[in-house]
């Protein structure tokens, strides 16, 4: 679509002094004139002219009865002016016939204001257009129909993000609708299109946004999938070669997100899976752990450390160590002390843990190491055991969360993610702000995406205890601003996902 130019825009306003002077004026002079190209030039006018907007309403509703080409710029400028009477009239100029170019695009911005203007009476308008031979206007009205939050809406779009027949990015936009209208009843569809592919597309991002906004309700479906229970999606996986360790261990991982005490015995369970051929057992395991992490599970602290005692793998060893140290259980110090053993990979994971968990008693076992390096230590070792050294002096100075609150901004990466991990298990509704600026702080290396991941962690664990209001809908909007800044930074772009789901889960809260 072709815009006036600012440099246009000006010498049109210097042409002569019978210009309008605000927006009603050019919406009326758009309404007025015959040419297409002036009509355009005045409707970029409404848009940024001065003076009361709703008065140009009544103006912009006679254009949506011309041509589609202005028909769409009219459509954008009521959505961006949000007057509810513009309803009506938006509707009216929706044509789910339109099959040339100008008629499309009319459609994608007349579902963007309906959406825009939260109109319910729009859904049926929308649905039709979910079922639009052209992609970029099921996007326009899947998103809308998410904005609108209708569960009128939850049918259509669940057999839009199901239908082959529709292209990956317009599905993926239907899932997320889903999530933002938050009824239970699209549960089936999001835990399918967890494993759907098509065409090298995956549908799990999108899915798992979906199940964290729609939140605890998912929970009973995906105790169904974890305990071998949902004998419809058994068939369904069976029939798409999907095996059953795939089918646990996705709803293990989802479960750390939207599930509460309830999740946590079969969770505990899962640590203990055998897979037939063995190929997604460790996978099983690791999920099952990083939730019951998540979820501070205090009961699977024996199972999780009798795991760790039998596990070989170094990765996996330190999932289990981090889902130790951010359960905040004592009771984990031995098992972790018992693990610190083999070569280095092996002893990093215990270490860290132990300096995320423990207090003085612990400080011998990274001076130790430390005295073991010496003076050819490699760098990475050195700077990981610094950290150590500097997470357990913070233990010894700090016995309470309001001393760790004062940590959250410490020079020590490692202070800080031991200080979140600290106030989010026992700080109060008044430490959200501090844990808010730690998320928020700038990040460079690894060490800082740790702590922004922590200070993540905390923020929910907070949430969920005691409600942040509007002081969390300020926090979630500043976090949109973060990923948004930081957008295609690959350092980020893992823990930026988590936290956008805790921006999701602030505004449901």
């Amino acid at each position: 679509m072709r815009h006036l130019s600012w440099v246009a825009t000006a010498l049109l306003l210097a042409a002569g002094c019978n210009n309008p002077s605000d927006a009603a004026g050019w919406a009326r002079r758009a309404a007025s004139r015959s040419r297409t190209q002036e009509k355009l030039e005045a409707l970029e006018q409404v848009r940024h002219a001065p003076g009361d907007r709703r008065a140009a309403v009544p103006y912009l509703l006679e254009v949506l009865k011309q041509a589609p080409r202005v028909r769409a710029e009219a459509a954008l400028a009521l959505g961006e002016i949000g007057d509810p009477a513009a309803v009506p009239g938006l509707l009216a100029a929706v044509d789910p016939a339109a099959s040339d170019h100008d008629g499309r695009e009319a459609n994608r911005r007349l579902a963007a204001a309906l959406g825009a203007l939260r109109a319910r009476e729009a859904v049926p308008a929308l649905v039709k257009l979910t079922a639009s031979p052209d992609g970029f206007t099921e996007v326009a009205a899947a998103d809308a129909l998410g904005q609108i939050g209708d569960p009128a809406a939850v049918a259509a779009l669940a057999a839009m993000a199901e239908s082959p027949a529709v292209e990956a990015v317009a599905a993926q936009h239907a899932l997320l609708a889903l999530g933002r209208i938050g009824d239970a009843r699209a549960a089936p569809v999001l835990i399918r299109m967890l494993f759907e592919e098509r065409a090298g597309a995956s549908f799990f991002p999108q899915a798992a946004f979906a199940a964290v906004e729609i939140g605890r309700p998912m929970e009973a479906p995906l105790l169904a999938v974890l305990k071998g229970r949902d004998a419809e999606l058994q068939a369904w996986a069976a029939g798409r070669k999907v095996l059953p360790g795939a089918l646990y261990a996705k709803a293990a991982q989802l479960l750390g997100d939207v599930g509460g005490p309830e999740a946590v015995p079969a969770l505990a369970e899962k640590l203990g899976y055998r897979d037939p051929d063995g190929s997604l057992e460790m996978l099983v395991h690791v999920f099952a752990a990083e939730s019951l992490g998540r979820l501070r599970a205090r009961e699977a602290v024996r199972p999780l450390g009798e795991l760790l005692a039998r596990e070989s793998d170094p990765d996996a060893r330190d999932r289990y160590c981090d889902a130790l140290a951010r359960i905040g259980d004592p009771a984990a110090l031995p098992a972790l002390r018992a693990a610190v053993r083999g070569d280095w990979d092996a002893r990093q994971g215990p270490l860290t843990a132990l300096s995320r968990l423990g207090g003085a008693a612990e400080l011998p076992l990274v001076e130790g190491e430390l005295v073991q390096c010496k003076a050819d230590c490699p760098p990475d070792r050195a700077a990981a055991l610094s950290g150590m050294r500097a997470r357990l002096a913070a233990a010894q100075a700090c016995s309470d969360a309001r001393c760790w609150a004062g940590k959250l901004q410490d020079a020590s990466a490692e202070v800080r993610d031991r200080a979140a991990l600290e106030v989010g298990r026992g700080g109060a509704q008044g430490d959200a702000a501090p844990l808010a600026g730690a998320l928020l702080r700038p990040v460079a290396d690894d060490a800082d995406v740790t702590a922004r991941y922590h200070a993540v962690l905390a923020l929910g664990w907070l949430a969920s205890r005691a409600p942040l209001g509007a002081a969390g809908e300020e926090i979630a909007g500043r976090i949109d601003g973060m990923i948004a800044a930081e957008r295609g930074r690959r350092l980020t772009e893992g823990v930026n996902e988590d936290a956008l789901r805790l921006a999701a889960r602030l505004r449901k809260r």
